[in-house]
């Protein structure tokens, strides 16, 4: 049995994994695996199309959300999909749980404010 074919758990999988389509084609890679590590919940992952710096992915190249039931298998190294390339390119763009940070009562007004503008900006942010 090779290597490539060992399937690995959904919790090893690393960003800039490649991301291969059912019909073959690398699509992309992670960007971040989507789920609860602790409960042993698998979501799914956010990908990008094109790679790159972080700070890219804000404005060229957003991550896209592939749903677990959309992943066909995991090797070391490689996401295999159960959906074409053109699929994938008409997938949902990935939006970050809203974030469930409570301020304390002694949080200054600029930290108010800069959290009340992340909430209502819709959180562009994707680290």
């Amino acid at each position: 049995m090779s290597d490539e074919s060992t399937t690995v758990s959904w919790k090893v999988i690393k960003p800039k994994w490649k991301v291969i389509s059912v019909d073959g084609s690398e699509v992309g890679e992670v960007y971040l695996t989507v789920g609860d590590g602790n409960a042993d919940i698998f979501d799914g992952l956010a990908i990008t199309h094109h790679g790159g710096p972080a700070l890219l992915h804000d404005y060229a190249d957003r991550p896209r959300y592939v749903r677990a039931d959309q992943i066909a298998s995991i090797q070391q190294g490689i996401v295999r999909l159960t959906i074409t390339a053109q699929e994938s390119g008409q997938l949902p763009e990935h939006q970050a749980p809203e974030s469930a940070k409570i301020l304390p009562e002694s949080a200054s007004l600029r930290e108010r404010v800069e959290t009340d503008i992340e909430k209502h900006s819709g959180g562009r942010r994707t680290y």
